[in-house]
This record gives C-alpha cells, sequence and structure tokens, in this order.
C-alpha cells in the first residue's frame, strides 16, 4: 500500500475549481491444474488511485491490497510501505518521507531513502539539490537463513549545477555511513561490516561548436570496507580520498565517461568512451558494473530522399583492467541496420550484429567448481574465442486499406548463431544455429468491426550436437459488439516441439470479453485452458479465469465566475490508449497501467517500479503547468512502461535457453566425473587386496568424487524436469533464483548489455545455484 501527496503553491491564482478524479479496480484470478504448481487457486487484489486538487493543490491517493499480501516471514533491511510528500513552490521543490532522488550514475542513482531531499531551480545559471536520510534499516540476526542482517545506514548528498550559454557544470558529492552500534551483536559473516563511502563527482558539457557537442564526468569513490578497521597510513588514491579518513580497510575508485556528438547535415556521428575501476562502488545505487573500459563509435544517415535508414554501431570492450583476474575478457561488437520503405505499402527492416569475445577461460563452468587441484590452474586456462552473429529480415506489407476490408501480411525471419573456437579451431559440437520464421496474415471489416488472423511460426535449433525443432500457429478472431461497448476475441494456438529426448505439444485456447457502460465501468473476463502433453508423462492441465473491474470517475464543483463558460479538455493518444481531461485525470490513468494485466508481471521487477516511480513524480510536478510540458512527462512514463512490457519474456528466454544447455553440460560432465570416480575406487580396492597403506589423500579425494557424483545426479533430475512453464510461472527453487538475480538482469539490460552476456552470467549463476541445493539436499555440506 503506498501514498503520495503532491503540493503545488506556484499558481494558485490560475485555477478556479475542485476537482476528485481516479479510477478503482477489483480483480480475481481462479487457477486449477492437475501438476504440480505454487499458484495459489483463488487470488484478488484491488487497487484505486484518487486525486483531490483544488486550486494547484494536488493529493493522490493510491492503494492496493490483495490475499497474497506480504508472506515474508523474516526480515529485510527496507520498507515495503511507502509515504511521501513533494510540495512545490515556485523554484523550490521538497521530497519528505520516502523517496528517491538521482543525483548522476556513478554517485547517488535512484536509491529509496526515509528522509528529506529538496531541489533548487530559481531564474538564474545555478541550480542545487541536497538530500538526507536512511539507506538502510538495521535488521537484527536471527535463526532464519533467509534473513538479510544490516547496519542503519544514513546517507547524505548534495549536487550544485551552473549552466552557461555553451556549458554547463556540475559538482556532486555524497557521503553514507553505517552506524555499528545500530545491532547488539554483530553476526560473524564474511564479507559483513559496517562501511564508509564518500563519492565526489564533476561533470560538464560544451558546445563547442553549434553541431559539436562533448560531454566529460569523473567520480572518485572511497570506500571502507569495516569502519572499524585501524587507522591506514598509505597515500589517498582518487580525489574523495581526500575529504575521507583513510583506514586499512579502505579502498578507492575511478569512473571516467565522455562522449561527443557531430552533426552534419543529415549525418550523425557518435565518440563514447567509458572507463570504470575494478570492484568501483557507491553505496547510493543498487547495482553497478565494473571492471570494464568501452569505446564505442555510432552514425545514422537517411538516403535515397530518406526512403531507406541507416545506423552503424560498433564498440570494443575490454575487461580486467588491473591485471589481477586469471582471465581476460575482450570484446568486439559491431551491427547494422536498415529500414527501407518501399512505398507506402511496403516496408523492410534489416538487420546484422555480431560479437566476438577472446578471453582465457575454463570451458565448464562446472570445471572451478569441482577441482580440487588448485595447482593446474594455469595449465587449464586456454585460449578462448566466442563468437556470436544475429541476424534479422522483417517485410510489413499492406495487401489492401479501404472502408469495406483492410489485409496485412508480415514476414519475418531471423538467425542467431554463435561458436566457441579454442585455439583457432571451432570443434564439432561448439557451434550453434537458431532459426525462426514467422508469418502473419490479418485481415479487418471495419464496418462489421470484425477482424481476423492466422500466423505459422518455426523454429530450428542445433544445439551443439542435439537438434530441435518447433512449429505451430495460432488463429484468432475479434468482434465488437453494441457500438463498440462490447469487445470480444477468441483464439487458439498450437506448437510442438521435437529433440532427441523428447516431444512436447501445447494447446490452448483463449477467449477475452471487456464491456464499458457508461464511459466509466469496465468489466474484463479472460479464460485461458492450456493442454501440454511431453512423451512418458503425464498430459499437464491447466485453466485460468480472471475476472476484473474498473470505475473511473472525474468530480468537478461550478467554476467561480459567473455565467456559463465552455470548458476545454487537454487529450492525447499514444498507442491504443486515449487519454482526455485534466492532468490530474490523466495522471491518475496513466500510473494505472502498471496494474492491468498487460503490465502486471513488471511489479516483479524493482528496478522497473523504481523508474516508473521517479517518471510519475515527473508528471505530477508538471501537473498545472503547461500542456505541452505535461504532455511530455506523460509519454516519458509511457515510453518507458512498453520499453520494459516484454523485460520478462527475454528474462524467461534466457533462463530456459541457459538451464537446458547447463543440462547437456551436467551429462557431458557427469560421465568424466563418474570415470574419475571408478578409476581412484579401483586403485584404492587394489592397494588394499595388496595389503598396501592407502594414502589419506586419497581417501579425501574419493569422498570429494563421490559427492560430486551424487550432486550431478540430482542436478540432472532437476534440470530434466523443468519447463517452460514452470519457468513462466516460477515453480520450485526457479522462484528463489528468479527473487535473487531477476533485478540485476534488469539493471544489465537497462545498460544495454548483449544479451550473450547476460546469457553467460545466467548460466554461471545456474551452475553454482544448482550446485549448493544439490549438497544441502544430500547434506554433505
Amino acid at each position: 500500500m503506498g501514498h503520495a501527496q503532491q503540493v503545488d503553491f506556484e499558481n494558485l491564482k490560475g485555477l478556479k475549481s475542485v476537482k476528485v478524479s481516479g479510477a478503482v479496480s477489483a480483480n480475481t484470478v481462479y487457477y486449477d491444474s492437475n501438476g504440480r504448481n505454487a499458484r495459489d487457486p483463488f487470488t484478488y487484489i484491488a487497487q484505486g488511485n484518487i486525486d483531490v486538487s483544488w486550486f494547484s493543490f494536488s493529493m493522490p491517493l493510491g492503494y492496493s491490497y490483495s490475499n497474497q499480501g506480504d508472506n515474508l516471514d523474516y526480515e529485510v533491511p527496507f520498507k515495503f510501505n511507502r509515504l511521501s510528500l513533494h510540495p512545490k513552490y515556485k523554484g523550490i521543490q521538497a521530497h519528505i518521507g520516502d523517496v528517491s532522488m538521482g543525483f548522476s550514475p556513478y554517485t547517488l542513482n535512484g536509491y529509496q531513502f526515509t528522509g528529506g531531499g529538496v531541489e533548487l531551480t530559481p531564474k538564474g545559471s545555478w541550480s542545487f539539490s541536497a538530500m538526507g536520510g536512511r539507506l538502510l534499516r538495521a535488521v537484527e540476526p536471527d535463526d532464519d537463513a533467509r534473513t538479510q542482517p544490516s547496519f542503519d545506514r544514513m546517507g547524505y548528498g548534495a549536487k550544485l549545477g551552473w549552466e552557461g550559454d555553451t556549458y554547463t557544470l556540475g559538482l556532486i558529492g555524497f557521503y553514507a555511513q553505517d552506524k555499528v552500534n545500530s545491532l547488539s551483536i554483530v553476526p560473524d559473516i564474511e564479507g559483513f561490516a559496517p562501511k564508509e563511502n564518500l563519492v565526489v563527482s564533476i561533470a560538464g558539457e560544451w558546445a563547442l561548436q553549434k553541431d559539436l557537442k562533448l560531454q566529460v564526468e569523473y567520480a572518485a569513490s572511497a570506500l571502507t570496507q569495516d569502519s572499524r578497521a585501524e587507522e591506514g597510513d598509505g597515500a589517498t588514491a582518487n580525489l574523495a580520498g581526500l575529504f575521507l579518513n583513510n583506514k586499512t580497510s579502505t579502498e578507492y575508485f575511478n569512473a571516467l565517461k565522455a562522449a561527443m556528438d557531430y552533426n552534419f547535415g543529415n549525418m550523425k556521428v557518435g565518440l563514447g568512451f567509458e572507463r570504470i575501476d575494478p570492484s568501483y562502488e557507491t553505496l547510493g545505487a543498487y547495482y553497478f558494473n565494473n571492471d570494464f573500459q568501452n569505446i564505442t563509435l555510432n552514425a545514422s544517415r537517411p538516403v535515397f530522399d530518406n526512403r531507406l535508414q541507416l545506423t552503424f554501431d560498433m564498440g570494443y570492450q575490454q575487461d580486467n583492467l588491473n591485471n589481477q583476474k586469471i582471465q581476460t575478457t575482450n570484446r568486439v561488437v559491431g551491427a547494422i541496420n536498415a529500414t527501407y520503405k518501399w512505398n507506402d505499402k511496403i516496408n523492410l527492416v534489416a538487420g546484422y550484429s555480431n560479437f566476438t569475445t577472446h578471453t582465457n577461460k575454463s570451458l565448464n563452468q562446472f570445471d572451478d567448481i569441482n577441482d580440487n587441484d588448485l595447482t593446474d590452474e594455469q595449465l587449464e586456462t586456454l585460449d578462448y574465442k566466442q563468437l556470436s552473429q544475429n541476424s534479422n529480415l522483417n517485410l510489413n506489407w499492406i495487401l489492401a486499406q479501404s472502408p469495406k476490408n483492410s489485409q496485412n501480411l508480415n514476414l519475418a525471419y531471423s538467425l542467431a548463431a554463435s561458436a566457441n573456437e579454442q585455439e583457432g579451431i571451432i570443434r564439432v559440437g561448439q557451434a550453434n544455429n537458431f532459426h525462426n520464421g514467422n508469418m502473419t496474415y490479418s485481415i479487418g471489416y471495419p464496418k462489421r468491426t470484425l477482424n481476423l488472423s492466422a500466423s505459422l511460426n518455426y523454429n530450428y535449433s542445433d544445439i551443439g550436437m542435439n537438434d530441435s525443432q518447433a512449429m505451430g500457429g495460432a488463429v484468432n478472431l475479434g468482434k465488437v459488439f453494441f457500438k463498440n461497448a462490447l469487445k470480444t476475441t477468441f483464439g487458439g494456438a498450437y506448437n510442438s516441439t521435437t529433440n532427441e529426448e523428447a516431444t512436447s505439444a501445447v494447446l490452448n485456447f483463449r477467449a477475452m470479453g471487456a464491456y464499458t457502460l457508461a464511459k466509466k465501468h469496465n468489466f474484463n473476463l479472460n479464460v485461458v485452458q492450456l493442454f501440454r502433453k511431453t512423451t512418458d508423462q503425464q498430459v499437464l492441465r491447466e485453466f485460468t479465469l480472471t475476472l476484473g473491474y474498473t470505475y473511473a470517475f472525474s468530480v468537478g464543483k461550478p467554476q467561480f465566475k459567473k455565467g456559463k463558460q465552455k470548458e476545454v479538455d487537454f487529450g492525447f493518444i499514444y498507442r491504443e490508449h486515449e487519454f482526455k481531461g485534466s492532468h490530474q485525470k490523466i495522471s491518475s490513468e496513466v500510473s494505472s497501467l502498471i496494474h492491468s494485466p498487460d503490465f502486471a508481471s513488471l511489479k516483479e521487477v524493482e528496478g522497473i517500479v523504481r523508474n516508473l516511480a521517479l517518471l510519475e513524480k515527473g508528471i505530477r510536478q508538471s501537473e498545472g503547468g503547461k500542456d505541452r510540458k505535461y504532455k511530455e512527462s506523460a509519454l516519458d512514463y509511457l515510453r518507458h512502461l512498453y520499453k520494459h512490457k516484454d523485460f520478462l519474456d527475454i528474462y524467461h528466454q534466457l533462463t530456459f535457453k541457459s538451464l537446458k544447455l547447463l543440462y547437456r553440460d551436467a551429462l557431458r560432465l557427469d560421465l568424466r566425473v563418474e570415470k574419475e570416480y571408478v578409476i581412484l575406487q579401483a586403485k584404492i580396492n587394489t592397494l588394499k587386496q595388496k595389503g598396501k597403506k592407502v594414502l589419506q589423500v586419497d581417501l579425501e579425494s574419493l569422498k570429494r568424487k563421490e559427492r560430486q557424483q551424487y550432486a550431478h545426479k540430482w542436478m540432472q533430475q532437476q534440470l530434466n524436469e523443468i519447463s517452460y512453464e514452470d519457468i513462466t510461472t516460477s515453480k520450485g527453487l526457479l522462484k528463489r533464483f528468479k527473487k535473487k538475480y531477476i533485478s540485476k538482469v534488469f539493471d544489465m539490460l537497462e545498460v544495454e548489455t548483449p544479451k550473450e552476456v547476460i546469457f553467460e552470467f545466467l548460466q554461471v549463476s545456474f551452475a553454482d545455484f544448482y550446485h549448493k541445493r544439490a549438497l544441502e539436499d544430500l547434506e554433505l555440506e
């Protein structure tokens, strides 16, 4: 449940009415399945957003209640319920309560805290922001392993800016410290200690010429890993170290980012450089990529009378900047995209990208987990390349467009290929190719308010030495009744997947109805029936029914001025959404979209929710101002919402691919582990038969091999039983993994980390995660 209030005293004389607007909704979901699942059979949720406005005073109220509730039976160092106030007067904006602010990516970056902040933007060249409050609350350790003990952490920061005609300058300082005495008992946990952090940043932007712009930011972080440590004698290593008391556990990090953009004619060229020291960290950000250096070049230009738009990107990335790692990775990225408008009816989009990664690493992530001999690490280090290529082609053809009917054809093809090259050779089983083809045909009859669509899809994948293919199709029918009051959709889909191990088929039927009564009452019904058949397994049956109701209202009082005045409502359209009315009314409608079924899954990702909250704050701040500025704030929110609509789908796809490869790696490694176990067992038996002494090191090695063998058998069983539906519904151990890593994956996508890097991150994380769970299950640790 959340509450927010925003007060703007700037234009009190400009408004003459009181209005109450908003929307309330209630949704219930019934779920039934004959398979194993962790979902509740019946859930409900009631939500609402209400705005009360008078003059320029605005008090938004939001609530959410569900029987899912807060089921955590352990402690976490942050709050779920939040209350905030954002009063404003002219160039003074305050933030009070549970709020978040952002100074820059390297200092304070959207971190939520409980306290206060202020932003001063007076008329003139300078601006000032400051904040102070609690970043984390103290949590005492207990016997529950899920409890996250933490110190009470306080943070303070300020940002000073100056803007000239051709330049801007900014200076940022951020300080955070853990209170040592906030815990009665400090647990003896590796890496857990009270921290202290100071970050200083200097940023500037210069327009060197009319079409040439340069941007630079330098940040220095001094982080004391244990504030209880003794005073240090070493010299400070960066700007932040000059202002922080140096201790033996203090570390110093630097970050530098520069970019140059040049426009000449219709062509745009950009050059960028970014370098972040290994282990760079600020306590004002949730997650941070470090230990890398990027050089990027991009260009775009329209040709052929703007019918063809070309964009080009190229980059080089390197890690292990201080040569402290056993492995070093260099990555070269190149991409080109083209959009060609053949005519008013035909559009063609094509793209190609390649990734070449040079690294020294073990070929299989299980090796480092299971290897107990540290003397052969150098021998196991290999000259290794990972090659990836992606290409796509999309054709959209408007076959017909008239009042009687409209027809559209869309053809799409994509290829993702990757290979592992060792010492210049790509061995058998080290090349993967994923082919995807899709064709969609749709026809509509506007006068009959009837739409039909049919699609076919085909996928062929050769992963290592195993091939698989999937094919299927879908049909959908849409019809509108009662003068657009009732919208209905009926559809069905069938997909079949075949590989060397099994064959599975999925059949589902969908029905949806949405009815609008008196323009304010909306009723929604959604029914899904799914059947899934897999070789040697029982047919899985799932039934889901969702029923919802939404009431949107707007109540205004008469104008204070005498005489009738025609009220002109402000409005705009974004995609299929039409917004019309006062700023406060539109704000409620825009911010309530996150609670609709299409976007509800985004609420699982903390980073998305945090960013949307910041954008919603921007919408509220622009209420009562110029329509153009308000519209742009609302569009920023909507663009961000749609940008991340498919984020969870990307996570699920990469997760499924990671687990599939992980299972095959486990099978291959299991043969080696079993062979080593048998050889060592035979050696010990031979020594015993001959009456010779068995070395203790051999007995310990045999015990380790036995642990590995049992662990791998357990892992294979777990991984073999996982289906794509298990991933999307986060069943079993997948729920624990998702909760731990999904925000990190989101942050990686936010900074446009290549999917290949995310895929590798997930694969290594899954290997470590399941290995530990295996040992826990077998009680071998």
